[in-house]
Order: structure tokens, then sequence, then C-alpha cells
């Protein structure tokens, strides 16, 4: 449901939707458990909780009446506040809905320190945690470094399927200048038994497997000690494909301490 309004008096479904969010991210919860739990929990009922931001919201509203800063034909009095469920939560609406309520309260004199401003505080923080994309974000986070060398394959013999642009090399060779500069390594299970030990673990190395069985897989994966993806060969060529004609700065999902 998007909300769109210019007035400075909140709505119902705008509180309905804040409101909800906290409930249902558990933010408000029964009195015992919110002395212990700190600002991001609260004692509070959901028609509560709205009652309570409507009281701010009209606090700020007659605020800035009063300093001229607001006409009194833009006063409107919405009436009670009795919460009513919103089905459908967005955080990207909530975050943005708890912006719009923090402007609409910031005025009002007990806005600094009062109950108002910690839960919609919480509700953001609890919105952005839930974003799409969120839980895989680095916690710490580096600039990408771009390697500056060819594509690497490892393989034992001539186990390995014919990939264009991949140049391959047996596990006993001299790997550790070509291995530092790939931007991306792909190394089939067997070889993967048999790399240098010394070799730093690193980003973007991919498992290549054909024929091999999961057990095969997972053993090659342990055996590397370090962040691997799996590809399965031929499903992975289109995406594997376009790598290797235009290789990405260091491949890398997570970067985390």
């Amino acid at each position: 449901m998007a909300i769109t309004s210019t007035s400075p008096t909140l709505t119902n479904d705008h509180i309905d939707l804040l409101v909800t969010a906290a409930a249902r991210w558990q933010i408000l919860t029964d009195p015992t458990t919110a002395a212990f739990a700190g600002d991001h929990h609260l004692g509070l009922t959901p028609t509560q909780a709205g009652q309570q931001l409507r009281q701010e919201n009209l606090a700020a509203t007659a605020h800035l009446a009063d300093q001229g800063s607001l006409k009194p034909a833009d006063l409107v009095d919405p009436g009670p506040y009795t919460h009513e469920p919103i089905q459908h939560v967005d955080p990207v609406e909530v975050i943005k809905a708890v912006h719009a309520a923090q402007h609409a309260c910031a005025p009002s004199p007990r806005w600094q320190h009062g109950t108002v401003r910690k839960l919609l505080t919480a509700v953001a923080t609890a919105a952005t945690y839930r974003l799409p994309g969120y839980a895989d974000a680095p916690w710490l986070w580096t600039r990408p470094q771009r390697r500056t060398g060819m594509p690497l394959g490892i393989a034992t013999g001539d186990d390995y399927p014919p990939i264009p642009g991949l140049q391959w090399h047996a596990p006993g060779e001299q790997l550790h200048d070509l291995w530092a500069k790939a931007p991306l390594v792909l190394i089939t299970p067997a070889a993967a038994l048999e790399l240098p030990a010394d070799l730093a673990a690193r980003s973007g190395v991919f498992i290549l497997t054909t024929t091999e069985t999961q057990a095969k897989i997972w053993l090659a994966v342990r055996d590397l000690k370090m962040q691997t993806g799996v590809l399965h060969w031929p499903t992975c060529e289109p995406w594997l494909t376009g790598q290797l004609r235009e290789p990405s700065p260091e491949y890398a999902e997570h970067r985390t301490a």
C-alpha cells in the first residue's frame, strides 16, 4: 500500500502500518519483557502505541500553529485512534513511513526524549534488517580488488570440459602467481584434493563439476578450506561464458573479517 500525503497530520492508515510492523517484529511486548529488553522493546499494546503516536503528531502540529508555521485551516482533528492491523507489511514502505512520521512528529516539544521517537527508531531498524539482500551483504566492507591476470583452470590430466578463454593447469605446477592474479579460478573436484597446501585463501574460487557425486564435491569443497562456490557443467555455461568474457572485479559475495 503506497502512502502519500502532504498533510502534517498522520492518517490512521499510516499509523496502522507503523504499529503493525512494531507488533509483528516484536517491538511491542508486555511491560515486564520491555523493562529488561531496552529501548528497542516497548511495553505497549498496538492501540496504545498508535495513540501515543497520534498524540505526538498532534502536539507537533499544535506547536507549529503556535509559532505561525502552520495555518489553522491545516489543523485536522482525526479523532480517536484504535488499531486495525495491516495484512501486508513491506519493509521499504515501513522505512519511508517512519521517515514521514519522524518529520511530522519532530516539532513536538517532548519529541527528543519521548517514547514515540524510540518507537519509530526501533521500527526503522527492524525494517532495515528485513530489506531484501541485507542478510547477504558483508558486515565489514572493503573495496573489491581487481585482479589483472587470466582466469585459471586447475584439473588433473584431461579431466575437464573444453571452455573457451580458460587455460587449464595441473595442480602440481607452480600455481602461486597465477592463483593470486586470476579473477576467477575453476577447479575440478579431483584437482582440489591435490592442490599445494600453501595456496592463500581467496574469493572467486569455484569447484567445476560434471558427473561427480555429491560426496566427492563436498570433499573437494572441504579440502579447499576457503570460500568456495560450486558450478555444475554444462548448466553454468551461460553465466561462466559471460564471466570469462568480461571478468568482474574480484568475485565476492561475502567479505567478512
